[in-house]
């Protein structure tokens, strides 16, 4: 399911320096965090990195020992994941419709990118999301808080609030900057949560019920 927001990150992949992913790459914390510790916790094996952009925290995931696929809406950022991975599984596809099987995985990971697709697209990823983990496996979502650069951007805002991006560098491009009350409303029936706010970010965990 392509759409204009899509084709724009696309486009932004395929025109990045590489120089500046290098640079990114060598800068990147790559020492435990809490989406790590989270992971351990509950004994995941096999994750899945949604939204994995050039693949440095499945890169980092890998360091630690998870087994590691991931697929971008963009292509030429998977093929970037490809590379920095040295792993081909890193594919193409839409978090609506991932093309994996039911179950296939201990945990999902979405890092900042749920609130770059639309509201009312939100809850069908996240539900895709729940349907390829298994039934004792966990979905983590982290969703970025709203900050001055994102008010600065030329924008138009829709009637669901999220922000459409008119011109500059993220022309074209989707952002919802979400709250506590409007997070609860994209949670699927059958599922527990836990949600725990940062400083910068908003970290969900899901659960099936049946845990």
């Amino acid at each position: 399911m392509d759409s204009f927001w899509d084709n724009s990150w696309d486009n932004s992949w395929e025109h990045i320096d590489p120089a500046r992913i290098a640079e990114y790459i060598n800068a990147f914390d790559m020492g435990e965090d809490d989406i790590i510790s989270i992971l351990r916790r509950y004994d995941a094996k096999s994750v899945c990195d949604a939204g994995c952009g050039c693949g440095i925290y499945a890169l980092k995931l890998a360091k630690f020992g998870f087994a590691v696929d991931g697929f971008d809406v963009s292509a030429h950022a998977a093929a970037i994941a490809q590379a920095v991975t040295g792993n081909d599984a890193f594919k193409t596809a839409s978090i609506l419709a991932t093309g994996y099987a039911d179950g296939e995985f201990d945990a999902v990971i979405a890092r900042d990118v749920i609130d770059h697709v639309s509201k009312l697209e939100a809850k069908a990823a996240i539900k895709e999301l729940c349907r390829i983990t298994t039934p004792t496996g966990i979905i983590l979502i982290t969703l970025d808080a709203t900050d001055q650069e994102y008010e600065d951007e030329p924008h138009t805002v829709t009637q669901d609030g999220d922000y459409v991006f008119t011109d500059g560098k993220w022309n074209g491009m989707v952002f919802h900057p979400y709250c506590q009350d409007e997070v609860y409303e994209l949670i699927p029936d059958g599922m527990t949560h836990e949600i725990s706010e940062g400083y910068d970010s908003m970290t969900i965990l899901l659960k099936k019920v049946t845990q």
